[in-house]
């Protein structure tokens, strides 16, 4: 069966990355893997992100790298980094402030399972604007109702593509150009909310 590779970028919130990784290392669907790729963080935060590191060494499927210089962009070049070693068919290029809830990877891949013609997946979320102001969002392919976490791609057409490093919001360009450039997929919409956005 398919799985998703989902890359978590970092820098210094190993508490969030933590959050992060269990609501992954929780679902119920065990068909995923992590590539987590920290930002040349701090030292003590570094630190912090080993440890986080050795307590998960025994599962091959969350792998951790360490990039020796710091981008500040966002995300953006450590996503690019995880994607380039990506490996599954299925990628979701997410934050380390984000997290799922446990049915997340049943609800996605039972959606496309044996839909070659679906290249692109998406669900509700629910955004914390501001203040742990926490709204639900219907999931649409417009700013504001599609984020970086809520969607995955095939990796294959991802990486042909990748993120801008110099655009903030390479998320919401990511979908337009990703969908201009491989529509010949049908888009697979999930009408549940399976991903909070902090």
């Amino acid at each position: 069966m398919d799985k998703i590779e989902f890359i978590i970028p970092t820098y210094n919130r190993p508490e969030l990355l933590m959050t992060c990784i269990s609501s992954i290392v929780g679902q119920t669907n065990p068909n995923w893997k992590i590539h987590v790729v920290a930002d040349c963080p701090e030292k003590e935060d570094l630190e912090k992100i080993m440890r986080i590191a050795a307590y998960y060494i025994h599962d091959d499927r969350i792998k951790f790298t360490v990039l020796d210089e710091r981008y500040n962009d966002w995300g953006h070049t450590p996503r690019n980094y995880g994607l380039s070693e990506a490996t599954e068919e299925w990628v979701i290029m997410t934050g380390e402030d984000n997290y799922y809830v446990p049915t997340f990877v049943q609800n996605f891949l039972g959606s496309v399972y044996g839909r070659n013609d679906v290249n692109f997946a998406y669900c509700n979320m629910v955004h914390n604007w501001k203040n742990d102001d926490y709204i639900p969002v219907k999931g649409e392919i417009e700013l504001g109702k599609i984020d970086i976490g809520n969607f995955m791609t095939r990796t294959f057409n991802a990486k042909k593509l990748r993120l801008k490093t110099e655009i903030e919001q390479a998320d919401y360009w990511f979908v337009e150009e990703y969908l201009a450039r491989f529509d010949q997929g049908a888009l697979m919409y999930v009408d549940k909310i399976l991903y909070v956005h902090n």
